[in-house]
């Protein structure tokens, strides 16, 4: 048996050198999430936003080719094996999904060709990258200038308590932010409140995760990096409305365009900045009109009697 699903993975291979694209998959795809990373689109053939996916899906194929990526794109059709869709826990179509053995992680992003690459990505690790110089903590600085990035300084043991925790906490987030590790030198003349710590890197600036009571609890930390691993005035995307809101006890949205945004610098600014008075309590951020309208079409459907 170990033989004849050998040969048949060998041949799985194969057609997916061949086609240099994606691929259908089949009820033996259970056996074959064994070997390998894979990115897979769950759909069905009737639904809408599967048909507008397609040729995104299709140049994401493409480039992790042309990349010499070792992940392995596919596609799976729900409605033909829906005992596969049951095992992934698949609720809704499409659902892109990175699976790596065991390991699987849920696109929740815009599905645009650069998300889902980005995606990919964070998903394939590893979780935690080392910084071993100044070059590249500032090459790390630049690659993420416009987003959220989480770094770990101390001695690289791996056993202390406080690297654990945030190791763990990278797991749980590895595609929602970056996570990196250093010693202190590669921070040249920034000042911090103790060592070893955790800090985010967002907004052009930096904050220290300070442990209540002086105590870090695994509690604390995830709690920190999940309430900071978003920038201070973020676009939200509609599959991200919810995690998002989940963070917070208030999410004020504000509906514009990204041209509005930049025009208006000023009083972008100001509610940008309003969410440092009480990030606990209440997120800012904005969205495309048209995503809005979508979710208030959604959110006001009157129930059929």
């Amino acid at each position: 048996m170990a033989a004849y699903t050998t040969v048949h993975y060998f041949l799985l291979c194969c057609l997916f050198i061949a086609c240099r694209c994606q691929f259908e998959l089949d009820e033996r795809f259970l056996e074959y999430r064994k070997h390998g990373m894979w990115l897979v689109e769950f759909y069905a053939p009737w639904c809408g936003h599967c048909k507008k996916l397609d040729p995104i899906f299709k140049e994401v194929a493409r480039e992790l080719q042309v990349t010499n990526s070792a992940v392995k794109v596919a596609k799976l059709d729900c409605t033909r094996y829906s005992q596969i869709a049951s095992e992934f826990s698949v609720k809704g179509f499409p659902t892109i999904m990175f699976i790596h053995g065991e390991r699987t992680y849920t696109h929740r992003g815009d599905r645009t060709k650069d998300d889902i690459l980005e995606f990919v990505l964070k998903a394939q690790g590893p979780t935690v990258r080392k910084l071993s110089s100044v070059g590249k903590f500032n090459e790390a600085l630049s690659q993420h200038s416009g987003s959220v990035f989480f770094l770990y300084i101390g001695n690289e043991d791996e056993h202390e308590d406080l690297y654990k925790k945030f190791h763990h906490s990278a797991d749980n987030h590895a595609i929602h932010s970056y996570f990196y590790q250093g010693k202190k030198h590669i921070l040249e003349d920034r000042n911090l409140k103790r060592h070893p710590t955790i800090l985010v890197f967002k907004d052009k600036q930096f904050l220290e995760f300070e442990p209540p009571g002086g105590i870090a609890t695994a509690d604390s930390v995830e709690r920190w990096i999940n309430r900071e691993r978003y920038p201070t005035f973020p676009k939200i995307s509609g599959a991200g409305l919810n995690e998002m809101a989940s963070i917070a006890k208030y999410l004020v949205i504000l509906a514009a365009e990204q041209k509005e945004l930049d025009d208006s610098s000023t009083s972008t600014s100001r509610m940008a900045s309003a969410s440092y008075e009480n990030p606990c309590a209440r997120r800012l951020g904005w969205l495309r009109d048209d995503e809005l309208d979508a979710i208030l079409d959604v959110m006001m459907q009157v129930p059929e009697h």
